[in-house]
């Protein structure tokens, strides 16, 4: 079994593994896996690359050197 929770309203659930994986390859920043089998899982968070458009290019310097 694992516990995933949902982040978006922040409530957890208890699924089995099957399901619980499904869920997380289809909405991958929607759910993160607390724990595996009743031990605890570090689930690392994608970053979601930057939308064109944004100011993050603006801000930050990309040049090397």
């Amino acid at each position: 079994m694992y516990k995933i929770k949902y982040l978006i309203t922040g409530h957890e659930f208890l699924l089995p593994e099957e399901t619980a994986k499904e869920l997380k390859e289809k909405f991958p920043n929607d759910y993160k896996i607390i724990e595996k089998n009743g031990k605890k899982f570090n689930d690392a968070e994608k970053k979601k690359p930057a939308k064109d458009g944004s100011i993050r290019d603006l801000v930050l310097d990309n040049s090397e050197g």
